[in-house]
């Protein structure tokens, strides 16, 4: 038994030891080509993205410029309104800025679409709606008249334009209520003064009126 039991070790310390690290080397090779794999996998399953960051909500130019960026796509479509209008090749940058043009009077929709020409991926950007106005806003002043003679060193001055339009008055805002109706208090130096008023619609079409207001004390 004493002869067997030395057998057994010289074996083990011999043989066992070279076989257990064979099998865990065999182990750890199976387990790294396992990851390898799936990793490798995961990449090629990858949809990639399309972010359109540059796009103005309204416009008074029927050419508009469209900005973004890419992943794993390096082919670009451009819709208008639901029909393609330009296609765009990307070679080394992963970002764009491209024009397009046909916008049509009021709403517009557009998006982008990315592919990849060696395969059948894609990917559509959120669609954005565009307003092409380019007519100027309505601008009307109520009170005073123009070439107005006043003894009075304050005047209020009231007027009505379109909605969700912006208006100055000599450079300085004035508010503007749902009705678009805005009204203010202006003081005046004694003899000429002039008011210029400006209306700034969202696509950034421009109307302006001057008023000519005559301030003289009574004597």
């Amino acid at each position: 038994m004493l002869l067997l039991l030395v057998i057994i070790l010289v074996f083990i310390f011999t043989f066992g030891i070279k076989l257990l690290l064979n099998a865990s080397a065999f182990i750890a090779n199976l387990t790294e080509e396992k990851i390898q794999t799936s990793s490798l996998k995961k990449n090629n399953d990858t949809i990639g993205d399309i972010d359109v960051n540059e796009i103005p909500v309204a416009t008074n130019s029927s050419t508009i410029a469209v900005g973004g960026s890419v992943v794993n796509f390096n082919q670009l479509e451009f819709y208008l309104n639901g029909e393609k209008v330009k296609e765009k090749t990307l070679v080394v940058s992963d970002t764009f800025n491209e024009e397009i043009t046909g916008l049509e009077k009021g709403k517009n929709e557009v998006y982008v679409v990315a592919r990849m020409k060696s395969s059948a991926k894609k990917k559509k950007s959120k669609t954005f709606d565009v307003l092409y106005k380019s007519e100027k806003p309505f601008l009307e002043i109520t009170e005073p008249q123009d070439n107005y003679k006043t003894s009075q060193t304050e005047i209020k001055l009231i007027g009505k334009t379109d909605k969700e339009t912006f208006v100055r008055l000599n450079g300085f805002p004035l508010v503007v209520d749902a009705q678009g109706i805005f009204q203010t208090f202006v003081k005046l130096r004694e003899g000429e003064n002039k008011l210029e008023v400006t209306a700034q619609d969202v696509a950034g079409n421009t109307e302006s009126k001057t008023l000519t207001v005559m301030y003289q004390k009574d004597e």
